[in-house]
C-alpha cells in the first residue's frame, strides 16, 4: 500500500478515536448527585385574617428529584434530616409509617411514598402535621408530586379558614413549610431545601 495512503488511514483512525473520547468525556460519571432544579412556592395565604390570595407558582424547568443513588433512593425522612442539619428553629423530625399516618395515605396510589413531620420552635402548634411547623412528602413521579401541589394550593386558596403554607417543590420531593412561619424562617427552609444540602 502507498504511503500516503496509510499515513491518511492512521490519521483518520486517530481523529474518529479523539472523537469517541471526547463524546465519552461529556457523560456524565455518576448519577449519584444530579443538579437541584429551581423551586415552586407560593406565598401563604392568611389563615385567619387578611385578604391576600395565594400567588400563582412559579413554574419551573422539570427535573429528577435529588437522590442519594439508585440503590438508596432519597426518602422524606433523609430530607427532613437534611433541613433540621441547616435550620437552626427545627427541634425534632418524625418519619411517616402506616402505623401513625392519621391520613391513611402513605403508600397509596397516586399519593406520597415517604413522608417526615417537622417541628419548629417558630409554630405554635405541637402536632405532627405542617401546623407544627414543616412537612416533607415524596412521590412515586413528578406528574403526581405536581398534582398534590395544585391540589394544595386550590385548598389553601379557598379562603382564610384554610391554613397558610409555603411550598417548595424539586421533583418528586414536596416540601410544605407552615404559614404560622414568617417569611425570613420560610427563607432558611427554601434555602436548605434547594442548596447544596441536598445534593
Amino acid at each position: 500500500m502507498h504511503k500516503g495512503s496509510v499515513a491518511g488511514l492512521l490519521l483518520i483512525s486517530s481523529l474518529g478515536l479523539a472523537g469517541c473520547s471526547s463524546e465519552a468525556a461529556k457523560q456524565p460519571v455518576s448519577a449519584a448527585s444530579p443538579s437541584v432544579s429551581a423551586s415552586a412556592k407560593t406565598t401563604p395565604a392568611p389563615s385567619t385574617t387578611g385578604t391576600t390570595a395565594p400567588a400563582t407558582p412559579a413554574t419551573a424547568p422539570s427535573t429528577s428529584a435529588p437522590a442519594d443513588d439508585a440503590a438508596h433512593p432519597l426518602t422524606a425522612i433523609t430530607v427532613a434530616q437534611r433541613l433540621q442539619a441547616a435550620v437552626p428553629t427545627i427541634t425534632s423530625v418524625i418519619e411517616v409509617t402506616e402505623a401513625n399516618d392519621s391520613t391513611g395515605s402513605i403508600g397509596q396510589p397516586g399519593k406520597y411514598t415517604s413522608a417526615a413531620w417537622i417541628a419548629d420552635t417558630g409554630a405554635a402548634a405541637t402536632e405532627n402535621s405542617v401546623v407544627g411547623g414543616a412537612v416533607v412528602e415524596v412521590f412515586a413521579s413528578e406528574a403526581e408530586a405536581q398534582a398534590r401541589l395544585s391540589a394544595l394550593q386550590q385548598h389553601i386558596g379557598q379562603g382564610p379558614a384554610f391554613n397558610a403554607e409555603y411550598h417548595y417543590l424539586q421533583g418528586t420531593v414536596l416540601l410544605r413549610v407552615s404559614g404560622a412561619l414568617s417569611s425570613e424562617q420560610a427563607a432558611l427552609y427554601e434555602q436548605a431545601f434547594t442548596g447544596a444540602t441536598l445534593e
